[in-house]
This record gives structure tokens, C-alpha cells and sequence, in this order.
């Protein structure tokens, strides 16, 4: 009785500190997203109230194009940032339906790269795409399984330093399912912090994360979109080596190519589409 009455207390001082520790977390995520909603709309208001001033004259002189950007601009870090957490919320409240349907991982893969390819050239990076040929096809929520892919590609853009690489290419899994994998030989993460950057509002304690824009739910919510489809969402890194990030999907959530699907080739060119992360949003809306 008395050993039981010992085990009951470790169990409950146990779920105390974790309980302590997300309360933590999750004060320290809201400190940041001060910051990260305020600066942008500090932006907003600053330039709009700057040209309702017109010190260049009326308002159709070219130096007020400038101030537009940075309005605009500032418009769109701040709809990502609202983005994020809103459907962070709604994964966690389980109210994501998935909508399935038969998906093309070879487009997949190539409408992907074609998104960022300006964004990673403009950053000085090479950005390359390529599919196994013939792989089958994923049965899933098409606009998910892009999103969480293009999620990774702009993690992998946003923290390769110019002159490097990344990769992006899909393989049949020894399992029989497909692997989606993004590599680069950015900064890479510390083994200690990895953890902290699957987990919601862990990321606040996560050196990158105070060092670059964002709110850093974006690999929760990737993890979280792959487990829907019944995968996984694997991180391996290392500091100042780089990042392999794979979104892992079963073998039943494959299916045949149809006939006369074409067939994918070894490197698919990719070409300039979007540049901005309200883009990918709107593509996967």
C-alpha cells in the first residue's frame, strides 16, 4: 500500500512539472508572437500613415511604390503568422478533415520545387528535384501533402545559407510506402533542440527559432498532417551540417500509377512560380 501510495506521487509530481513546463512553453510562444504580429503591423500603419501624408506629393509618384511593398509585404508576413497558429489550433482540436483522393507524386513533387525555385534562386541556392521512376502514386489529401512538403522546402530555404543545396525527391520505402524527403546543408539543428522543434510551442527554447522569423509551429504541424495520413514526419540533423527531413507514408496509402501515367524522369527542371509564403498558403487554401 505504501509502495502504491509513492508510485501515485512520482506519477503525479510527474505530471505536474510537464503540465509546468507546457504552461511555459506556451508563454514563451505568445512573448514571441508579440513580436512576430506587432513588427509587421508597426509596418503597416507606419508606411500607410506616411503616404495618407503625401510628403512626395500626390500619391501616384514613384516613390510611394516603395512604401506599397513594404505595406504588402508586411500584410503577408502577418496573414502567415495568423495562419499558423489558427491551424495549429484547429490540428489540435482534431478538427481536420482529411479530403482524399488519388495524388500525383511526381506533380506533387514538380508543382513544389516550381514554387520555391525563384525564392531559392533569389537566396543563392540550387534547388533540385527528383522522383523515382515509375513510383506509384499516394492516396491522401492532395492539398495536405503539399502543404506539408512545401513546409520543408521553405525551412530548407529559409535556414541554407547562399551558395548551398537542396534536394527534394521521392522513393519507394523499403515497407512498400513513399518517402518524400528534403535535404540541405544549411545550419543544420542541434541534437538537443530537435526534439523541441516537433513539439508545439516547444520551438521557443530553440536558438534558430530566436534568431529568424515566424512562428515555429511549422514542423508540428507537418508531423501532425503526415500522422493523419497514418506516417510519420523523421528529422535528422546536426549543427552546421545541415537537415534530411522525410515525410513518411504507408504502403496502404499507395496506389498503382494508372495506365498511361507518365513516367517520371531522373531530375525534373523546375521553374520560377511563387515567391512568398502567403503564395503557398493560398495554393494549399
Amino acid at each position: 500500500m505504501l509502495a502504491e501510495t509513492e508510485a501515485h506521487k512520482i506519477e503525479l509530481s510527474s505530471a505536474r512539472r510537464e503540465a509546468e513546463s507546457a504552461n511555459r512553453m506556451k508563454s514563451d510562444f505568445l512573448a514571441q508572437m508579440s513580436h512576430e504580429l506587432r513588427t509587421p503591423l508597426n509596418a503597416i500603419l507606419g508606411f500607410s500613415d506616411f503616404m495618407m501624408s503625401e510628403p512626395h506629393g500626390p500619391l501616384g509618384h514613384e516613390n510611394y511604390r516603395e512604401y506599397v511593398s513594404d505595406i504588402h509585404g508586411g500584410g503577408q508576413h502577418l496573414l502567415g503568422v495568423i495562419n499558423d497558429i489558427l491551424d495549429m489550433s484547429k490540428i489540435e482540436a482534431g478538427a481536420v478533415e482529411l479530403h482524399e483522393e488519388l495524388v500525383d507524386t511526381e506533380a506533387l513533387l514538380d508543382e513544389s520545387a516550381r514554387m520555391l525555385r525563384e525564392r531559392a534562386t533569389n537566396a543563392g541556392l540550387n534547388l533540385r528535384a527528383e522522383v523515382e521512376p515509375g513510383l506509384a502514386h499516394l492516396f491522401g489529401d492532395a492539398q495536405l501533402i503539399k502543404r506539408g512538403l512545401l513546409n520543408l522546402l521553405y525551412n530548407a530555404i529559409k535556414f541554407t545559407p547562399s551558395g548551398g543545396q537542396i534536394s527534394v525527391r521521392a522513393d519507394q520505402s523499403a515497407d512498400g510506402g513513399i518517402a518524400l524527403t528534403v535535404i540541405d546543408n544549411g545550419v543544420g539543428i542541434a541534437a538537443q533542440n530537435i526534439d523541441h522543434c516537433l513539439t508545439p510551442f516547444g520551438q521557443a527554447e530553440n536558438v534558430l527559432r530566436r534568431t529568424h522569423d515566424g512562428t515555429g509551429l511549422g514542423l508540428p504541424m507537418v508531423k501532425s498532417l503526415v500522422e493523419l495520413h497514418g506516417g510519420s514526419l523523421d528529422l535528422q540533423s546536426a549543427l552546421g551540417e545541415g537537415t534530411k527531413a522525410t515525410l513518411r507514408f504507408p504502403a496502404q496509402r499507395t496506389r498503382a500509377r494508372p495506365v498511361g501515367a507518365r513516367i517520371a524522369a531522373e531530375v525534373l527542371p523546375v521553374a520560377p512560380v511563387a515567391t512568398d509564403e502567403t503564395s503557398l498558403m493560398a495554393a494549399t487554401a
